[in-house]
């Protein structure tokens, strides 16, 4: 089972900061109690925090709350299946090698299904440190006298302003922001949503054959870098290995794990069939459902793939760098803007006082800004398009007289917007009004800014894929850098499928309009997840602000300089508590 340092890393992923030794030791004797790993026992509690609309650490009295509460009812299965495959699950190295049944796999002849679970009991539960599919964000009961009492609220919040997080602080050069006289030049991809249009209609034939073409063009850049025209057909016996191209897919409802992953080719290679795909030989992979990979595979006896080599695609490249040297200084904010419970704007107010201050050239804020999971949205005597414009009112009041210029990106959690991924630009009015100030983007949007290739989306798919994700060996790399990079490997803003349930997407205009053709200089993918900054190597830097609010309390934002200096493009960061 877990032992305490996985535990406290798993909390520390939810950013739950247990440092207190006798919580640590009840919580390990809760998992072996209960019989759940680390993973399972954070992301219960993140749903139980959810619940009560708290954020706190756990304490010894909330556990028992929590014990009873959560962990008592919690059906127990009789082989726990771990979120991250461990070596239990795995055969050894020398019964892989000479080709026999592993003892501590369940046997190959008699597939492992995942238990079949209910569609809200498979998303509540599971993933590599990610919680449950409600945020922290979410409306709940009524939370108890002592957690208010311990709550971090945020108008009682403490270490205003306080530098959380620093990428590449002793980068060598200039880093002073540009002065510019003009605006800055702002382009937007023609690919992304323009505005709005008639979504959810269309047919399951069509949904089908999106889904096929993506597997298409995927075997055509793996068939073009491994130099290879030959395709197996996975539904015919062979015996030599070879390669097949396809989707990862899960064998029911229930979370993926090793025993239970599906290969499903294209039509044009095996008329769309799927095959359990063996994975007891490969020394290392990380896969979710949706991920197109090639798989170095034999069907010895015609019902199972032996996969020997695991083929992903590599990042796109990265566009040409602006020729012009430059610094740009660039704030980035996620939603929600207002604290749990209540309509009080304070902490956009704050932001934007830090903006009016600071005044880098570009804010870029990312909705939601009438927050679905925000009950006090629903008690208001404004509309929620009136509260909205109250917001876009505040955002300018801060940056007229300043050389900021605001992007807006909306978010599936906006009352005033539609639900749907891809997501139209929020409905601003009239667009001279705001003298340029704000431009409306929409959800996800590529742009660049100057010369400088940016792309953004509010859906939290760092989140989403973790829950779903499998990858072994455990604890192998840099998470965050690992769930980033499949966006880029992909070449696409979400791609799960299916995807999460708060998540409503439009198959056939997220071909259109959810790519990555080209890896952006800076990708930004706020998360519920703990905030961070990375460099992917020979890609782009990826970004996690955080959010502004984390239910009753504050949260973070970030502050870039991006130089553009000898024709490369490197980024300085801050993740800056409100």
């Amino acid at each position: 089972m877990s032992s305490i340092e996985d535990i406290q890393e798993e909390f520390a992923d939810l950013d739950i900061e247990v440092t207190d030794d006798d919580v640590l030791i009840r919580l390990k004797e809760l998992c072996d109690r209960y019989n759940v790993d680390a993973n399972k026992i954070s992301c219960e509690y993140f749903s139980f925090n959810t619940k009560n609309k708290s954020s706190d650490a756990p304490t010894l009295a909330v556990l028992d709350t929590f014990e009873n509460e959560k962990l008592k009812n919690l059906k127990i299965s009789r082989r726990p299946l771990d979120v991250i495959e461990g070596a239990e699950n795995l055969p050894d190295p020398t019964d892989a090698g000479q080709g026999k049944t592993p003892k501590k796999m369940s046997n190959l002849s008699k597939r492992n299904l995942t238990p079949e679970t209910t569609a809200a009991t498979k998303r509540f539960v599971s993933a590599v440190g990610s919680p449950s599919v409600h945020s922290q964000n979410s409306p709940g009961l009524d939370v108890s006298a002592s957690n208010i009492n311990t709550a971090a609220k945020y108008s009682e919040r403490k270490n205003k302003g306080e530098i959380v997080l620093q990428h590449n602080k002793d980068a060598e050069g200039d880093w002073s922001p540009t002065s510019l006289t003009n605006n800055l030049t702002i382009v937007k991809s023609k690919q992304i949503v323009q505005g709005p249009y008639r979504f959810m209609f269309d047919s399951l034939r069509e949904r089908a054959a999106v889904l096929d073409e993506v597997i298409c063009k995927t075997t055509d850049l793996l068939t073009q870098r491994l130099q290879t025209t030959e395709l197996m057909d996975i539904r015919s016996t062979q015996v030599e290995p070879q390669l097949a191209v396809g989707r990862i897919c899960c064998d029911s409802d229930g979370h993926l794990n090793s025993n239970s992953v599906l290969l499903q080719a294209s039509m044009d290679t095996s008329a769309g069939a799927t095959m359990p795909l063996d994975l007891s030989r490969l020394e290392a992979f990380s896969l979710y459902p949706g991920q197109v990979v090639g798989v170095e595979c034999t069907n010895p006896n015609g019902s199972r793939l032996q996969a020997t080599k695991l083929y992903t695609q590599p990042p796109p490249a990265l566009p040409e760098a602006p020729s012009n040297d430059q610094v740009l200084e660039v704030i980035v904010s996620c939603g929600p803007y207002t604290p749990q419970d209540s309509d009080s704007l304070q902490p956009l107010l704050d932001l934007l006082t830090n903006i009016k201050e600071t005044q880098p050239h570009l804010a870029i804020l990312i909705g939601p800004f009438v927050d679905e999971k925000n009950s006090a949205m629903e008690e208001m005597d404004l509309s929620y398009d009136e509260f909205f414009q109250i917001v876009l009112k505040e955002i300018y009041n801060a940056v007229e007289e300043t050389r900021t210029q605001v992007i807006l990106v909306p978010s599936q959690r906006d009352l005033h917007g539609q639900p749907v991924f891809p997501q139209p630009p929020a409905n601003t009015g009239d667009a001279r009004l705001w003298k340029d100030k704000i431009i409306s983007m929409p959800d996800p949007a590529v742009f660049s800014v100057n010369g400088v290739s940016m792309g953004v989306t509010a859906a939290d798919i760092l989140f989403h894929l973790g829950k779903e994700e499998i990858s072994y060996p455990p604890r192998s790399g840099d998470r965050f850098s690992r769930l980033a990079g499949y966006l880029l490997s992909q070449q696409c803003f979400y791609p799960l499928y299916p995807a999460n349930l708060e998540h409503n997407m439009d198959i056939e205009r997220m071909e259109e309009h959810a790519n990555l053709p080209h890896s952006p200089h800076v990708l930004f993918t706020p998360s519920d997840l703990q905030y961070f900054v990375r460099d992917l190597p020979e890609s782009s830097t990826v970004v996690n602000p955080g959010r502004i609010t984390k239910g009753f309390g504050p949260g973070t934002y970030s502050h870039l300089h991006i130089q553009c200096l000898d024709g490369s493009v490197k980024v300085k960061a801050k993740v800056i508590r409100i």
